[in-house]
């Protein structure tokens, strides 16, 4: 028993007791954060750095500290890295739409081309795909 007293763990437990029970974040903490990390002026490029050096003056995980200052309005996110791949882009289709609406402008397209539609085929295919063979039909015919 003093050994569970003094360390948190004996020999021979049947479970693993938490070493170290999370208290809940007040208000007063919350707010803590949010002032540390706006006295820092954060940007882009720091942000990350200074979630950290917080995190670790307050005995916090650097989740749970930018959690806080997502909620609060203030974390200034990384700006994601420019994509170097055109040629990704370009199979993609541009914008996302849903599977439904590519669909239908694929229906849209055969009928405006004289083509009769069979719904079981049209139905079948991905969104990407009929959103390619729209946009293919919509070329030929102009």
């Amino acid at each position: 028993m003093r050994q569970l007293e003094e360390t948190g763990n004996a020999a021979g437990l049947p479970f693993k007791p938490n070493r170290r029970k999370k208290m809940a974040w007040t208000d007063e903490s919350k707010q803590q954060a949010i002032d540390a990390y706006t006295s820092e002026e954060p940007t882009p490029e720091n942000s990350m750095e200074i979630v950290k050096a917080i995190a670790e003056d307050m005995g916090e995980s650097p989740n749970g500290v930018r959690m806080i200052l997502t909620k609060a309005g203030v974390y200034v996110k990384k700006t994601p890295a420019a994509s170097s791949g055109g040629a990704k882009a370009a199979s993609t289709g541009g914008t996302r739409i849903s599977k439904a609406a590519a669909q239908e402008a694929l229906t849209a397209a055969l009928t405006d081309a004289g083509v009769e539609i069979d719904d079981d085929i049209v139905s079948k295919l991905t969104g990407k795909a009929a959103q390619y063979f729209a946009d293919a039909m919509n070329k030929v015919a102009s």
